[in-house]
Protein backbone atom coordinates (compact mmCIF):
# COMPACT_ATOMS: atom_id res chain seq x y z
CA UNK A 1 0.00 0.00 0.00
CA UNK A 2 2.99 2.72 0.70
CA UNK A 3 4.21 1.93 -2.30
CA UNK A 4 1.23 3.67 -4.15
CA UNK A 5 1.19 6.33 -1.87
CA UNK A 6 4.58 7.03 -2.41
CA UNK A 7 4.15 6.83 -6.01
CA UNK A 8 0.88 9.12 -6.27
CA UNK A 9 2.94 11.64 -3.79
CA UNK A 10 5.70 11.58 -5.77
CA UNK A 11 3.42 12.36 -9.25
CA UNK A 12 4.38 9.11 -10.68
CA UNK A 13 0.35 8.03 -11.65
CA UNK A 14 1.22 5.86 -14.15
CA UNK A 15 3.35 3.36 -12.33
CA UNK A 16 1.12 3.47 -9.28
CA UNK A 17 -1.37 2.05 -11.78
CA UNK A 18 0.48 -0.25 -13.76
CA UNK A 19 3.69 -1.34 -11.77
CA UNK A 20 3.80 -0.88 -8.39
CA UNK A 21 3.36 -4.51 -6.64
CA UNK A 22 0.10 -3.26 -4.74
CA UNK A 23 -1.53 -2.49 -8.10
CA UNK A 24 -0.26 -5.94 -10.09
CA UNK A 25 -1.92 -7.95 -6.60
CA UNK A 26 -5.16 -6.19 -7.77
CA UNK A 27 -5.31 -7.05 -11.34
CA UNK A 28 -3.28 -10.13 -10.93
CA UNK A 29 -5.95 -11.95 -12.77
CA UNK A 30 -7.14 -9.17 -15.29
CA UNK A 31 -5.73 -9.95 -18.67
CA UNK A 32 -6.48 -8.07 -21.80
CA UNK A 33 -6.84 -10.17 -24.93
CA UNK A 34 -6.98 -8.84 -28.65
CA UNK A 35 -10.76 -10.01 -28.67
CA UNK A 36 -11.88 -7.56 -25.87
CA UNK A 37 -13.63 -4.43 -26.29
CA UNK A 38 -14.02 -1.18 -24.73
CA UNK A 39 -17.30 -1.62 -23.73
CA UNK A 40 -17.10 -5.20 -22.00
CA UNK A 41 -13.76 -4.53 -20.24
CA UNK A 42 -15.08 -1.06 -18.22
CA UNK A 43 -18.53 -2.50 -18.22
CA UNK A 44 -17.73 -5.92 -17.07
CA UNK A 45 -14.68 -6.95 -16.46
CA UNK A 46 -12.69 -4.34 -14.06
CA UNK A 47 -15.90 -3.66 -12.37
CA UNK A 48 -15.84 -8.08 -12.05
CA UNK A 49 -12.10 -7.83 -11.24
CA UNK A 50 -12.79 -5.14 -8.35
CA UNK A 51 -15.86 -6.99 -6.86
CA UNK A 52 -13.39 -10.31 -6.84
CA UNK A 53 -10.68 -8.44 -4.95
CA UNK A 54 -12.18 -6.98 -2.44
CA UNK A 55 -14.65 -10.14 -2.13
CA UNK A 56 -16.73 -8.67 0.63
CA UNK A 57 -19.10 -11.83 1.09
CA UNK A 58 -15.81 -14.11 1.72
CA UNK A 59 -13.40 -11.89 3.85
CA UNK A 60 -13.74 -12.60 7.73
CA UNK A 61 -11.11 -9.95 8.57
CA UNK A 62 -12.40 -6.11 8.33
CA UNK A 63 -9.02 -4.95 8.41
CA UNK A 64 -7.51 -6.45 5.36
CA UNK A 65 -10.65 -5.47 3.78
CA UNK A 66 -10.17 -2.29 4.15
CA UNK A 67 -6.64 -2.09 3.13
CA UNK A 68 -7.51 -3.62 0.10
CA UNK A 69 -10.43 -1.07 -0.24
CA UNK A 70 -7.87 1.60 0.30
CA UNK A 71 -5.82 0.35 -2.19
CA UNK A 72 -8.74 0.08 -5.25
CA UNK A 73 -9.22 3.82 -4.23
CA UNK A 74 -5.47 4.95 -4.46
CA UNK A 75 -5.45 3.55 -8.05
CA UNK A 76 -8.22 4.92 -8.68
CA UNK A 77 -7.24 7.98 -7.37
CA UNK A 78 -4.01 7.96 -9.50
CA UNK A 79 -5.60 7.76 -12.60
CA UNK A 80 -7.78 10.84 -11.89
CA UNK A 81 -4.84 12.67 -11.39
CA UNK A 82 -3.24 11.27 -14.50
CA UNK A 83 -6.37 12.67 -16.59
CA UNK A 84 -5.75 15.58 -14.77
CA UNK A 85 -2.23 16.42 -15.24
CA UNK A 86 -2.54 15.38 -18.95
CA UNK A 87 -5.34 17.68 -19.52
CA UNK A 88 -5.36 20.31 -17.30
CA UNK A 89 -2.35 21.08 -14.85
CA UNK A 90 0.75 19.32 -16.48
CA UNK A 91 3.12 18.78 -16.95
CA UNK A 92 2.13 16.90 -20.33
CA UNK A 93 3.48 13.00 -20.28
CA UNK A 94 3.50 10.89 -22.77
CA UNK A 95 0.84 8.40 -21.24
CA UNK A 96 -0.44 5.31 -23.38
CA UNK A 97 -3.67 5.02 -24.41
CA UNK A 98 -4.73 2.32 -22.39
CA UNK A 99 -4.23 2.83 -18.18
CA UNK A 100 -3.38 -0.99 -18.08
CA UNK A 101 -1.41 -1.52 -21.09
CA UNK A 102 1.61 -3.21 -19.48
CA UNK A 103 -1.12 -6.05 -18.77
CA UNK A 104 -2.10 -6.42 -22.12
CA UNK A 105 -1.27 -9.47 -24.23
CA UNK A 106 -0.63 -6.85 -27.04
CA UNK A 107 1.16 -4.40 -24.86
CA UNK A 108 3.65 -3.41 -28.17
CA UNK A 109 0.74 -1.63 -29.69
CA UNK A 110 0.35 1.16 -27.56
CA UNK A 111 -0.26 3.32 -30.11
CA UNK A 112 -2.09 1.00 -32.76
CA UNK A 113 -5.56 0.95 -33.67
CA UNK A 114 -6.98 -0.93 -30.98
CA UNK A 115 -6.62 1.41 -28.20
CA UNK A 116 -7.51 4.54 -30.14
CA UNK A 117 -10.46 2.65 -30.64
CA UNK A 118 -10.59 2.33 -27.17
CA UNK A 119 -9.98 5.95 -26.58
CA UNK A 120 -13.27 6.89 -29.28
CA UNK A 121 -15.27 4.29 -27.38
CA UNK A 122 -14.35 6.43 -24.27
CA UNK A 123 -15.29 9.72 -26.12
CA UNK A 124 -18.94 8.32 -26.90
CA UNK A 125 -18.90 6.59 -22.72
CA UNK A 126 -18.54 10.31 -22.18
CA UNK A 127 -20.67 11.96 -24.21
CA UNK A 128 -23.77 9.67 -23.54
CA UNK A 129 -25.09 11.69 -20.57
CA UNK A 130 -26.58 13.79 -23.79
CA UNK A 131 -23.94 16.30 -24.33
CA UNK A 132 -20.41 16.88 -26.59
CA UNK A 133 -17.57 17.77 -24.93
CA UNK A 134 -16.51 21.40 -24.65
CA UNK A 135 -12.96 20.84 -25.92
CA UNK A 136 -10.57 17.91 -27.31
CA UNK A 137 -9.21 16.12 -24.46
CA UNK A 138 -7.26 13.50 -24.48
CA UNK A 139 -6.56 9.84 -22.45
CA UNK A 140 -9.93 9.67 -21.93
CA UNK A 141 -9.84 6.13 -20.89
CA UNK A 142 -8.01 7.44 -17.28
CA UNK A 143 -10.96 9.37 -16.08
CA UNK A 144 -13.44 6.29 -17.22
CA UNK A 145 -11.07 4.09 -15.69
CA UNK A 146 -10.71 5.75 -12.32
CA UNK A 147 -14.68 6.47 -12.33
CA UNK A 148 -15.34 2.74 -12.82
CA UNK A 149 -12.74 2.18 -9.82
CA UNK A 150 -14.15 4.76 -7.54
CA UNK A 151 -17.88 4.07 -8.18
CA UNK A 152 -17.73 -0.25 -8.48
CA UNK A 153 -15.12 0.08 -5.08
CA UNK A 154 -18.38 1.96 -3.15
CA UNK A 155 -21.11 -0.11 -4.40
CA UNK A 156 -19.66 -3.04 -3.13
CA UNK A 157 -18.54 -1.50 0.35
CA UNK A 158 -21.79 -0.20 1.09
CA UNK A 159 -23.81 -3.58 0.04
CA UNK A 160 -21.33 -4.94 3.15
CA UNK A 161 -22.59 -4.20 6.78
CA UNK A 162 -21.89 -0.06 7.89
CA UNK A 163 -17.97 -0.65 9.00
CA UNK A 164 -17.23 -1.58 5.84
CA UNK A 165 -16.48 2.09 4.56
CA UNK A 166 -14.84 3.08 7.25
CA UNK A 167 -11.23 2.47 6.08
CA UNK A 168 -12.03 4.72 3.13
CA UNK A 169 -14.80 7.16 4.35
CA UNK A 170 -13.28 9.09 1.17
CA UNK A 171 -14.04 7.55 -1.47
CA UNK A 172 -17.55 9.54 -1.94
CA UNK A 173 -15.46 12.61 -1.47
CA UNK A 174 -12.96 11.65 -4.72
CA UNK A 175 -15.67 10.06 -6.58
CA UNK A 176 -17.38 13.05 -6.61
CA UNK A 177 -14.22 15.20 -7.73
CA UNK A 178 -14.38 12.42 -10.51
CA UNK A 179 -18.09 12.82 -11.73
CA UNK A 180 -17.47 16.74 -11.15
CA UNK A 181 -14.39 16.80 -13.46
CA UNK A 182 -16.29 14.61 -15.83
CA UNK A 183 -18.89 17.80 -16.17
CA UNK A 184 -16.55 20.12 -16.28
CA UNK A 185 -15.81 18.83 -20.02
CA UNK A 186 -19.22 18.70 -21.15
CA UNK A 187 -21.08 21.59 -23.07
CA UNK A 188 -23.86 21.56 -20.79
CA UNK A 189 -25.20 20.66 -17.34
CA UNK A 190 -26.13 17.30 -16.53
CA UNK A 191 -29.33 16.62 -14.44
CA UNK A 192 -27.69 13.21 -14.21
CA UNK A 193 -24.32 14.08 -13.36
CA UNK A 194 -26.08 16.34 -10.60
CA UNK A 195 -27.99 13.77 -9.20
CA UNK A 196 -24.84 11.58 -8.61
CA UNK A 197 -22.97 14.21 -7.46
CA UNK A 198 -25.82 15.39 -4.16
CA UNK A 199 -25.27 11.51 -3.58
CA UNK A 200 -21.67 11.72 -3.39
CA UNK A 201 -21.53 15.25 -1.36
CA UNK A 202 -24.12 14.57 1.10
CA UNK A 203 -21.91 11.26 2.05
CA UNK A 204 -19.17 13.02 2.05
CA UNK A 205 -20.20 15.40 4.15
CA UNK A 206 -22.12 12.66 6.29
CA UNK A 207 -18.96 10.46 6.69
CA UNK A 208 -16.50 13.97 7.09
CA UNK A 209 -18.65 16.86 8.06
CA UNK A 210 -17.17 17.57 11.40
CA UNK A 211 -13.40 18.15 12.57
CA UNK A 212 -14.23 14.70 14.98
CA UNK A 213 -14.74 12.66 12.11
CA UNK A 214 -11.54 14.27 10.61
CA UNK A 215 -9.76 13.26 13.54
CA UNK A 216 -11.26 9.99 13.94
CA UNK A 217 -10.36 9.09 10.31
CA UNK A 218 -7.06 10.96 9.52
CA UNK A 219 -5.84 11.33 12.89
CA UNK A 220 -5.02 14.46 15.01
CA UNK A 221 -1.91 14.88 13.49
CA UNK A 222 -3.34 16.48 10.32
CA UNK A 223 -4.38 20.06 9.73
CA UNK A 224 -8.52 19.19 10.00
CA UNK A 225 -9.54 22.11 9.65
CA UNK A 226 -7.97 23.02 6.43
CA UNK A 227 -9.27 19.70 5.29
CA UNK A 228 -13.16 20.27 6.04
CA UNK A 229 -12.80 23.82 5.04
CA UNK A 230 -11.54 22.20 1.51
CA UNK A 231 -14.56 19.33 1.41
CA UNK A 232 -16.79 22.65 2.13
CA UNK A 233 -15.38 24.61 -0.38
CA UNK A 234 -15.24 22.10 -3.02
CA UNK A 235 -18.96 21.29 -2.53
CA UNK A 236 -19.70 25.17 -2.13
CA UNK A 237 -18.08 25.73 -5.64
CA UNK A 238 -20.37 23.01 -7.12
CA UNK A 239 -23.23 24.07 -6.24
CA UNK A 240 -22.36 27.30 -7.33
CA UNK A 241 -21.75 25.78 -10.76
CA UNK A 242 -25.56 24.32 -10.64
CA UNK A 243 -27.02 27.92 -10.02
CA UNK A 244 -27.88 26.57 -6.10
CA UNK A 245 -26.50 30.42 -5.27
CA UNK A 246 -28.15 30.06 -1.37
CA UNK A 247 -26.17 26.82 -0.69
CA UNK A 248 -23.18 27.46 -1.84
CA UNK A 249 -22.60 30.64 0.23
CA UNK A 250 -23.55 28.89 3.49
CA UNK A 251 -20.68 26.53 2.56
CA UNK A 252 -18.45 29.21 1.57
CA UNK A 253 -18.96 30.87 5.30
CA UNK A 254 -18.64 27.44 6.95
CA UNK A 255 -15.14 26.85 5.47
CA UNK A 256 -14.33 30.55 6.22
CA UNK A 257 -15.60 30.29 9.87
CA UNK A 258 -13.56 26.89 9.99
CA UNK A 259 -10.22 28.16 8.75
CA UNK A 260 -10.48 31.04 11.14
CA UNK A 261 -11.49 33.76 8.22
CA UNK A 262 -14.06 36.25 7.40
CA UNK A 263 -14.90 38.41 5.04
CA UNK A 264 -17.44 41.15 3.49
CA UNK A 265 -17.70 42.94 0.42
CA UNK A 266 -17.36 46.84 0.51
CA UNK A 267 -16.74 49.69 -1.57
CA UNK A 268 -13.81 52.38 -1.62
CA UNK A 269 -12.25 55.08 -3.58
CA UNK A 270 -8.88 54.25 -5.07
CA UNK A 271 -6.38 53.72 -8.00
CA UNK A 272 -6.46 50.34 -10.12
CA UNK A 273 -3.74 51.42 -13.17
CA UNK A 274 -0.39 52.97 -12.88
CA UNK A 275 -1.59 56.38 -14.97
CA UNK A 276 -5.19 56.58 -13.18
CA UNK A 277 -5.44 60.60 -12.11
CA UNK A 278 -8.96 60.80 -9.99
CA UNK A 279 -10.29 57.54 -7.86
CA UNK A 280 -12.54 55.55 -8.84
CA UNK A 281 -15.49 53.39 -6.71
CA UNK A 282 -14.44 49.77 -6.64
CA UNK A 283 -15.89 46.62 -4.95
CA UNK A 284 -13.17 46.08 -2.48
CA UNK A 285 -13.46 42.42 -0.52
CA UNK A 286 -11.94 42.84 3.35
CA UNK A 287 -10.43 39.73 4.89
CA UNK A 288 -9.16 38.87 8.31
CA UNK A 289 -9.33 36.69 11.25
CA UNK A 290 -12.19 36.16 13.57
CA UNK A 291 -10.48 37.66 16.48
CA UNK A 292 -8.54 40.47 13.83
CA UNK A 293 -9.39 43.64 13.53
CA UNK A 294 -10.85 43.84 9.91
CA UNK A 295 -11.30 47.69 9.82
CA UNK A 296 -7.65 48.06 10.55
CA UNK A 297 -5.62 48.52 6.71
CA UNK A 298 -2.53 46.12 6.41
CA UNK A 299 -0.57 46.67 3.41
CA UNK A 300 -0.09 50.71 2.40
CA UNK A 301 2.42 50.81 -0.96
CA UNK A 302 2.46 53.99 -1.51
CA UNK A 303 1.60 57.61 -1.08
CA UNK A 304 -0.46 60.36 -3.17
CA UNK A 305 0.85 63.52 -4.01
CA UNK A 306 -1.94 66.35 -5.37
CA UNK A 307 -4.07 62.79 -6.08
CA UNK A 308 -1.40 61.17 -8.50
CA UNK A 309 -0.52 58.01 -7.64
CA UNK A 310 3.30 57.77 -8.21
CA UNK A 311 4.91 55.62 -10.61
CA UNK A 312 6.43 52.54 -8.95
CA UNK A 313 7.11 49.77 -11.43
CA UNK A 314 7.28 47.03 -9.28
CA UNK A 315 3.97 47.05 -8.89
CA UNK A 316 2.56 46.44 -12.16
CA UNK A 317 3.00 43.19 -14.06
CA UNK A 318 5.59 43.18 -16.49
CA UNK A 319 4.12 45.56 -19.52
CA UNK A 320 0.59 45.58 -18.30
CA UNK A 321 0.00 49.16 -16.29
CA UNK A 322 -2.36 47.47 -13.81
CA UNK A 323 -1.83 47.97 -10.35
CA UNK A 324 -0.73 44.26 -9.11
CA UNK A 325 -2.37 46.30 -5.42
CA UNK A 326 -5.09 48.43 -5.63
CA UNK A 327 -4.07 52.30 -3.73
CA UNK A 328 -7.42 53.10 -2.07
CA UNK A 329 -7.46 56.96 -0.79
CA UNK A 330 -8.43 55.47 2.83
CA UNK A 331 -5.55 53.65 2.84
CA UNK A 332 -3.11 56.23 1.98
CA UNK A 333 -4.34 58.79 4.32
CA UNK A 334 -4.20 56.29 7.32
CA UNK A 335 -0.16 55.39 6.58
CA UNK A 336 1.26 59.06 6.74
CA UNK A 337 3.80 59.05 9.00
CA UNK A 338 4.31 54.94 8.99
CA UNK A 339 7.72 53.55 8.54
CA UNK A 340 8.78 51.79 5.76
CA UNK A 341 9.98 49.15 7.36
CA UNK A 342 6.38 49.17 9.80
CA UNK A 343 5.11 48.64 6.13
CA UNK A 344 6.78 46.00 4.77
CA UNK A 345 6.26 44.09 8.17
CA UNK A 346 2.02 44.30 7.85
CA UNK A 347 2.02 43.29 3.93
CA UNK A 348 4.48 40.45 4.53
CA UNK A 349 2.42 39.71 7.84
CA UNK A 350 -1.06 39.80 5.91
CA UNK A 351 0.16 37.15 3.66
CA UNK A 352 -2.39 34.16 3.27
CA UNK A 353 -2.54 30.62 3.58
CA UNK A 354 -4.01 28.29 0.86
CA UNK A 355 -7.09 27.41 2.55
CA UNK A 356 -7.47 31.40 2.55
CA UNK A 357 -6.80 32.19 -0.68
CA UNK A 358 -8.91 29.52 -1.51
CA UNK A 359 -11.74 31.07 0.53
CA UNK A 360 -11.46 34.56 -0.53
CA UNK A 361 -11.27 33.42 -4.86
CA UNK A 362 -14.89 31.18 -3.64
CA UNK A 363 -15.98 34.57 -2.32
CA UNK A 364 -14.61 36.61 -5.74
CA UNK A 365 -16.63 33.56 -7.60
CA UNK A 366 -19.75 33.54 -5.95
CA UNK A 367 -19.67 37.60 -6.45
CA UNK A 368 -18.93 37.26 -9.99
CA UNK A 369 -21.85 34.74 -10.57
CA UNK A 370 -24.35 37.05 -8.23
CA UNK A 371 -23.48 40.48 -9.02
CA UNK A 372 -24.69 42.23 -12.00
CA UNK A 373 -22.10 42.08 -14.82
CA UNK A 374 -20.61 45.90 -15.92
CA UNK A 375 -17.01 46.72 -15.65
CA UNK A 376 -17.10 47.88 -11.77
CA UNK A 377 -17.82 43.84 -10.86
CA UNK A 378 -15.75 42.29 -13.94
CA UNK A 379 -12.69 44.93 -13.07
CA UNK A 380 -12.67 46.34 -9.99
CA UNK A 381 -13.07 43.34 -7.23
CA UNK A 382 -9.55 43.47 -4.75
CA UNK A 383 -9.65 41.90 -1.55
CA UNK A 384 -7.12 43.56 1.26
CA UNK A 385 -6.22 41.27 4.18
CA UNK A 386 -6.17 42.30 7.55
Amino acid sequence: MDDVLVLIESGQFLRALASSPASRALFENLKLEPSDSAHRFYSETLPQCVSSFLDINGSADSVELGYKALLVMAVGVAALLAFTQSNITGPLDNLPLMPLVELSVHKDETGGGDWKEWEAWALKELMSIGSDLCAKFCNLQYLVFARTLLMRAKDVLFEGNSSSIDGVRSISWWLARALFLHQKLLDERSSFLFDLLQVNTHESLSFLGTLEKIKDYWCAIEDCSTILSMLHLEVGILDLYYGRVDTSKQHFESAAEISNYNFFVSGALGFRTLHQVEPKAQLRLVAGTNDGDTSAPVSHKSSITDNYPLQQPSEVYEASDILMIPRFVADEGQSKGVEPDAQNNAIAASRLNAVHQAVILAQCLSIEKTARNDELQSMHLFFKAV
